[in-house]
């Protein structure tokens, strides 16, 4: 131990501090009240981390519980006016449509305010980036590629797709062959 004094004036601390005046049970009170508040402060630092470590957790959990619940109580009213067009029994069919079409509108223009836009498929052309084809059907009056008919609409969230369009898609129609088709059949017996 002699052997270590004579090489270093530096002594460890606990907690691999190294503090002048030889070694931490040196016998000098100074150095182990500042190992014994060094210590201290490093077990609450510990407990202060755990904490916040479990604070974060619980906070996540309520994120992920009610982090949609903005957006809820946008759809809530829309809700209530579909439920209201239910139970009108004798209306005529023309006024429930319209109520219909309004609440679509309605819920619509609420649903921009969170970011959600509709793509525009009708009589586009085909991009598979934003569509999915579900059909290819041949069509002399359109170029190829060109949408036919729109199956289910598309949507973005934030410019970011959300689901695809599905669509209908012209397809350019069949060339014929040359010769076979009309030389083939029409000979005569």
């Amino acid at each position: 131990m002699e052997d270590r004094e004579k090489e270093s004036p530096l002594a460890e601390v606990p907690g691999g501090e190294e503090v002048e005046g030889g070694p931490a049970g040196g016998g000098e009170p100074a150095d182990t009240a500042d190992a014994a508040k060094l210590k201290e402060q490093m077990a609450y630092l510990a407990a202060e981390f755990e904490n916040f470590r479990k604070r974060v957790a619980r906070e996540r959990e309520a994120q992920a519980a009610f982090g949609n619940e903005q957006l809820l109580r946008a759809v809530l009213p829309f809700l209530d006016n579909l439920e209201r067009a239910m139970c009108q029994e004798g209306s005529s069919t023309g006024a429930l449509l319209s109520g219909v079409r309004m609440t679509h509108g309605m819920f619509l223009s609420e649903l921009r305010k969170f970011g959600l836009e509709q793509l525009p498929a009708q009589c586009g052309t085909f991009d598979p980036s934003l569509q999915e084809a579900i059909a290819s059907v041949p069509s002399s009056g359109k170029p190829g590629g060109t949408i036919l008919g729109e199956a289910r609409k598309g949507y973005l969230l934030h410019g970011r797709l959300l689901r695809p369009a599905q669509v209908t898609v012209a397809a350019d129609p069949p060339e014929d062959d040359g010769g076979d088709a009309s030389t083939g059949s029409g000979e005569r017996t």
